[in-house]
């Protein structure tokens, strides 16, 4: 069941500037902060050396901030690929919350890369580097299905078939015929669990989101252990849905 949802609903889940633990999720290991780094320092004395040759004018100015904004690099770099990331699900019109079950779970290896290498004896061995995915079939009562694939964790042993999931769905189409393949973080409100590769939600807002969406109406399976449901009932419907 999809529910739309206004566009200042929209804007407020998937947020123009990007949060902390979109930040946190493109910073990367120690490799990647060095590449930046080093990005930082070339940008860094191009851009001094171009400002030194350049008049005290418009362009210097433009030179020296280029500099500036350069030697940053290293740290604003996660922020500007956050912002195209979240850029590409604001673009799309219409948003939709949808409460689904879990209809089948199973698991998946990618080849991430291959080796190649030869023993003493001159023998080509072959090496692959592989990731697992953890892929989660999800479908309603009116027959729409989709798959959410992630990398494998821990906690995702928990999830059972059956068990209620609430996501958004996006479309540029008001009546959602045709669905964007792109997926948020999923959460199923009966575990507390949230299952994302990348964090596109404000999940605060989109949990108290959840309970409101559960108290407003029999869900499609029975909930259970969902707190603080009461505290929701009260708000104006019209804050959620589309006029």
């Amino acid at each position: 069941m999809i529910t739309p949802l206004k566009r200042k609903k929209f804007d407020e889940l998937i947020p123009a500037v990007p949060t902390s633990d979109q930040y946190q999720y493109f910073w990367g290991g120690s490799q990647d902060v060095f590449k930046r780094i080093l990005i930082s320092v070339a940008l860094l004395i191009t851009f001094s050396l171009l400002y030194n040759r350049t008049p005290d004018n418009f362009w210097g100015l433009l030179m020296f901030l280029c500099a500036g904004l350069g030697g940053l690099y290293w740290m604003l770099g996660p922020v500007s690929t956050a912002i195209r990331r979240n850029t590409k699900l604001r673009s799309l019109s219409q948003c939709g919350f949808w409460e689904a079950q879990v209809l089948d779970i199973y698991l998946s290896e990618e080849v991430q890369s291959r080796q190649e290498d030869f023993d003493q004896r001159g023998r080509m061995e072959v090496s692959y580097d592989t990731q697992s995915f953890f892929n989660l079939e999800l479908g309603d009562r009116t027959g729409y299905t989709t798959t959410l694939r992630v990398p494998m964790r821990r906690e995702y042993k928990r999830i059972k078939p059956k068990q209620l999931v609430c996501m958004l769905l996006f479309s540029n189409d008001p009546k959602f015929r045709r669905v964007n393949k792109i997926t948020t973080d999923a959460y199923l409100p009966q575990i507390n669990l949230w299952v994302s590769d990348y964090p596109y939600l404000r999940r605060d807002v989109f949990m108290n989101l959840t309970r409101y969406m559960l108290s407003r109406d029999q869900p499609i399976v029975d909930i259970e252990d969902v707190e603080d449901i009461e505290d929701d009932q009260a708000e104006d419907q019209d804050n959620y849905y589309e006029d």
